[in-house]
């Protein structure tokens, strides 16, 4: 078994039902994967718990030693492009024998098109 994590990132909301698509993504996930990672997580931004910082900590303290970063997020605004990386930095200064591995966010997805296609058919 790998001691690889993937961290889905999410932006959050005040509405508990869309943390909980979140998480139950998260959960769906996990249950697909395969020798690639031995944890699988979800995290948010704002309004939700746990953040990406908590996140990636947490799996710091189970002993993982890569860590992915998946943005779920359709666009490239502020959250993709500065404050996710905001947070690795942060911890990249304080764990540097951590390997943090940052994914283009969701929406630049080549595959992305095709589900649009598939979904309005």
């Amino acid at each position: 078994m790998s001691d690889k994590a993937l961290i889905i990132v999410a932006h959050g909301s005040r509405k508990a039902s869309s943390n909980e698509e979140v998480r139950t993504l998260g959960d769906n996930v996990r249950a697909l994967r395969d020798k690639e990672y031995a944890y699988v997580t979800t995290s948010f931004l704002e309004f939700a718990k746990p953040s990406l910082k908590e996140s990636i900590l947490s799996c710091i303290d189970k002993g993982i030693g890569e860590i992915v970063i998946l943005p779920y997020f359709l666009a490239s605004g502020h959250h993709v492009t500065r404050d996710i990386p905001e947070v690795i930095d942060d911890i990249r200064s304080s764990y540097p024998q951590i390997k943090i591995t940052l994914k283009a966010h969701l929406g630049s997805s080549t595959g992305m098109v095709r589900l649009l296609n598939d979904m309005a058919k």
